[in-house]
């Protein structure tokens, strides 16, 4: 890495607000309005039809299990390859999966890694998109951008396996508080 690359990076950790307000300003009215224009055509893809929807947000479908696959490897859990192939659930859809073997400790950085994806899609946008200026290679930024910000939010599922760590935690903290 140069210097540069290292510099963003320790300004976005050691002073996270002023980084982000900094690196807000990179993007103009249109390119805001141009993200959330994404964001809303990916949901309203549903109404369209199911594999519609999927192909839509078939990239931040791959961020997102791409996350939790990557975060499972780093903790041991042996995770198996991401299947990115939509199948009708009891529920509804699931767009993509990821298994892995790990108790409840190790399963919410792995639920929860997704969430990674919302700060990395502000800075895929602030870097790429004013850089692209228009075009093919903007639209293709923005997409990428507006998708691994809608992925970034922990599925039902994901929520489900960090729930015993959760609670967990909780009645720890609780329980402490009370006796300190």
């Amino acid at each position: 890495m140069d210097s540069s690359s290292t510099n963003w990076i320790t300004d976005a950790l050691t002073h996270p607000l002023a980084w982000a307000s900094v690196r807000a300003h990179a993007l103009d009215t249109r390119d805001w309005l141009v993200l959330g224009g994404i964001l809303l055509f990916q949901r309203l893809c549903v109404y369209i039809g199911m594999w519609t929807y999927c192909l839509a947000v078939l990239p931040g479908t791959a961020l997102h299990e791409a996350m939790h696959w990557t975060v499972a490897a780093l903790l041991g859990a042996r995770p198996t390859m991401p299947n990115l192939v939509p199948m009708r659930t009891h529920g509804g859809w699931r767009l993509g999966s990821v298994r892995f073997q790990a108790g409840y400790l190790r399963s919410l950085p792995i639920a929860l890694a997704p969430v990674a994806l919302a700060p990395l899609s502000f800075w895929w946008a602030t870097t790429f998109m004013p850089a692209a200026g228009s075009g093919a290679m903007y639209w293709l930024h923005a997409w990428l951008a507006a998708s691994a910000f809608g992925a970034s939010v922990p599925s039902t599922q994901d929520w489900s396996v960090a729930a015993p760590a959760l609670l967990a935690g909780a009645v720890i903290g609780v329980t402490l508080w009370v006796v300190v």
